[in-house]
Parts: C-alpha cells; structure tokens; sequence
C-alpha cells in the first residue's frame, strides 16, 4: 500500500509538471525552427554570419543577432541589419510568439511581407527599411514587393512600422481598430496607389510622424488625419495628391516638419 501510494504520487507529480516543461520545450524548439527555416529562405550570405553561427547545437539565445527575455528565455528581438542577406521572408517568422523587435533593414530580400507577421502580437518595432534610393540602386538588386498585408495593423502592440526603400505596391490597408501606441508610419519610396484611406487616422490618436513621400498616391489628404494632435512630421511630397490644403492643419499644433511638394494641390496655404 506504502509504494502504491508513492507512485500514484510520484505519477501526479509528474503529470501536475509534465506541461510547463513540455510548453516551455515547445516555444524554444518552435523559436529555433522558425529561425532556422529563415535561415533556409537565405540564398546569400556574404557574411557567413547565419552559416556559420545558426546552429542547432548551440542555444538560440546566443545566435548572432537575436535577444531573448531574462525571465521565459524565448527570443525577444531579432536584429540582422546591414548584412547583406539575399532571399525570402518565410511565414515561419510569425511563430516567435514572444518578438517585440523585428529589424532586419539594409538587406536584399524579395518577395513579399508574410501576412503571418499579423500573429506577432507582442511585436512593437517592424522595420524593414532600407538605404536611400540612390544607395540601393547600387547595392541591391531586389528588395520586398508586394502589397502590405492588411492584418499588419491588427497588431495593436505596434509602436513604429518601417518599409521604406521597398517594392510594395496596391493600396495602403485601412485601420481596423484603435492602435494607441503606434507613431512612426514609414512608407517613403515605394509603389503605393490609390487614396490614403479616408477613416485611417481615427485609430491613430498618437501618430507623431507619418511619411508617405514618392510614392503614386492620388486623392485628397483625409480630414481624419487632422485629429493627430500629437503629429510633428507629415511627408506627402512627390506623389500625386491632389485639392486644397485645409484650414485644418492648424489644429496640428505639434507639427514640426511638413513636405508636401510635387503634387497637385491648389489653392491657397491658409
């Protein structure tokens, strides 16, 4: 009866601690395979960087450029600037359940943004940004296409989106919900078409810089942006908006910065 009741013991105990380990074995082997399968969607590495330091025999945490928290030991941040790196983003990214910091800016990836990105709910910096136009065009022979994924600002931890300096195209995606922490929107020289949505800056009460410059935007500049009370910069140049500049705009007390030039507005600055 003793030993009995000792393993029936022994047995809950084992059961009561068997799923936090088993989750905590999950999310690090779920990390280490996302990274590596970004690893596979990398046709060149001029570095090596990935090659010779993304190995499954030493821990995740102490590969080249990726942070994890002190407390769950799961990657936090992933920092590959400036490498180099050749080839695709892989859906898998959007398994890093825990990222909060996504720079991977000044690389040669093609392709499009993985709508998967939308699964980072904890993601506060996207930025995949790159040089200036004149900087890529001898550096680069590719960069990220596409659309932007309209499930991108259903991540309501955003702080700041960087895509600048890309290939994406279509329409910006609406605002589906209140993203109060977002303030920097930086999508200078790309491709995009079409108006700049007109409710987009009801959910953006704390928006302090938004660039939209050389792109091929058309219509006029939604009177809801005019609600960004916090805004500092505001750069439209070189697109083809068109209108008068409302009286509005001088709600933005903030305002610091504003480029408007090489479109077709008319009418008087008030």
């Amino acid at each position: 009866m003793g030993n009995t009741f000792l393993n029936l013991s022994l047995l809950i105990i084992f059961h009561f601690y068997m799923p936090t380990f088993s989750m905590k074995l999950t999310t690090i082997l779920t990390d280490q395979s996302a990274l590596l399968a970004l690893k596979d969607h990398v046709i060149h590495d001029p570095k090596n960087v990935l090659t010779t330091n993304w190995s499954a025999s030493a821990p995740v945490c102490n590969w080249f450029g990726v942070s994890c928290g002190s407390k769950h030991r799961k990657v936090t941040a992933l920092n590959l600037t400036g490498l180099g790196l050749v080839g695709t983003l892989p859906p898998h990214i959007g398994n890093l359940s825990f990222l909060s910091f996504l720079r991977i800016r000044s690389n040669s990836f093609r392709g499009k943004l993985p709508v998967q990105l939308s699964n980072l709910h904890r993601l506060k910096i996207l930025n995949f940004g790159n040089l200036s136009k004149l900087e890529i065009l001898s550096l680069f022979e590719t960069r990220i296409s596409g659309s932007i994924p309209s499930s991108i600002f259903n991540i309501s931890s955003l702080q700041n989106i960087y895509l600048n300096n890309n290939m994406l195209s279509g329409f910006i995606p609406s605002v589906p919900r209140d993203l109060l922490l977002l303030e920097g929107i930086d999508f200078n020289f790309n491709n995009l078409s079409g108006h700049i949505p007109e409710d987009m800056f009801d959910h953006l009460p704390n928006l302090k810089e938004l660039t939209l410059s050389v792109n091929l935007l058309s219509g006029r500049i939604p009177a809801s942006l005019f609600k960004c009370k916090e805004l500092q910069k505001l750069s439209l140049s070189y697109n083809q908006m068109e209108g008068s500049l409302p009286i509005e705009i001088g709600n933005l007390s903030m305002l610091q910065h504003i480029y408007i030039g090489q479109n077709h507005f008319e009418g008087n600055i008030c």
